[in-house]
């Protein structure tokens, strides 16, 4: 049956073999069963550059590179992984897209997203966003030393960590309405919005325009498990996935 997988938050690191494995296992199980692939962002953990990859993206580069030879990948930059160039897009074979990008699938109009830039009631990440998302800034970040660049992120996720475990969940770190309408707004035509970013899966349902629309977001991956939403002409189905053990 043809089908087109999504995923999204995989959060890759040297300090994720069982997520790395599992990763390579999926990709395993799709080379030459699926029509297209899209990883909807944050699929490292952090990216301090194309000149700073670790092995596990190294090894996933070349995994990538022999699934992308029979079927296309697209890739959308996450929150984490925003700074993931040609150079690694390159070596992986797949594609980068805009961070929000319309697509045509088995006679249904999907808008696609990471999903951060919806979470509009978080007006501090959005100003940092914004800054972040800066051609320039972005070149000045890449052209620091990397030492200097891995002492950055180190911070910026402590201080990350530090917010939620302080925090928890609250509503403003999650996608709001108006972030909804907005995209959809800015893409008309389509009637379903793909997502991650928020690590809370989910099938929402909106009103755009009079009109029913479904909101998916995206599974998590987490220690030996994930997850991966499988659009087919039937439909649209959240599915799980599992580290087997070898």
């Amino acid at each position: 049956m043809p089908q087109t997988v999504f995923i999204a938050d995989l959060h890759l690191s040297d300090s994720t073999p069982e997520l790395n494995r599992l990763f390579i296992q999926a990709l395993d199980d799709w080379q030459g069963r699926v029509d297209a692939l899209y990883i909807l962002g944050d699929l490292f953990e952090a990216w301090l550059g194309d000149d700073a990859a670790d092995g596990a993206a190294l090894a996933a580069a070349a995994r990538l590179k022999a699934f992308s030879a029979e079927t296309p990948v697209y890739f959308i930059c996450g929150n984490r992984d925003f700074l993931v160039g040609r150079r690694y897009a390159e070596r992986t074979g797949f594609t980068i897209l805009p961070e929000q990008y319309a697509v045509s699938l088995y006679g249904k109009r999907y808008l696609l997203s990471h999903g951060d830039e919806m979470c509009t009631a978080d007006t501090g990440y959005q100003r940092f966003r914004r800054l972040m998302r800066c051609p320039i800034v972005q070149k000045l970040l890449l052209s620091l030393p990397l030492a200097l660049r891995r002492k950055i992120a180190a911070k910026m996720r402590q201080k990350s960590r530090q917010i939620q475990n302080r925090r928890g969940y609250v509503p403003a770190a999650d996608v709001t309405e108006n972030g909804v309408q907005a995209a959809f707004a800015a893409h008309p035509g389509c009637s379903a919005l793909i997502h991650g970013h928020t690590h809370r899966p989910d099938i929402h349902h909106h009103q755009v325009q009079g009109q029913t629309v479904e909101r998916y977001v995206l599974p998590d991956w987490y220690g030996s498990e994930g997850g991966y939403l499988a659009v087919s002409p039937q439909g649209a189905e959240m599915k799980k996935l599992t580290l087997r053990q070898t």
